[in-house]
């Protein structure tokens, strides 16, 4: 067998119109291949953005979340100061027990 015996089929040799249409087909199929390459790395592109633009986000969260957690702790360290020297004035002790309970005074 040589190399050329590829090309026979039941009916004999493969007609030049038939090579051609082959190669025509061949053709095709690369070039749906390069587009397939492409958009896999356009794909590829669009997730490591992606995923850089995520980490960025969540890099973020975690910053304003540790801020929220040190204005709190500001804002409750403020809060006992103020219901320290509230305790010198009269009425204090409804102050703080309003502020406590989120009670309004005189309810």
């Amino acid at each position: 067998m040589n190399g050329y015996d590829v090309f026979k089929f039941g009916r004999g040799h493969m007609s030049d119109q038939e090579l051609h249409l082959l190669e025509d087909k061949v053709d095709s199929l690369l070039r749906y291949c390069e587009q397939l390459v492409s958009e896999r790395d356009d794909f590829r592109r669009q997730t490591q953005e992606q995923a850089s633009q995520l980490k960025e986000l969540a890099d973020k969260l975690a910053q304003f979340e540790d801020e929220r957690e040190n204005v709190r702790l500001r804002v409750s360290d403020l809060l006992g100061k103020i219901d320290q020297v509230s305790t010198f004035s009269p009425g204090a002790e409804d102050t703080a027990t309003a502020r406590q309970t989120d009670m309004p005074l005189g309810a």
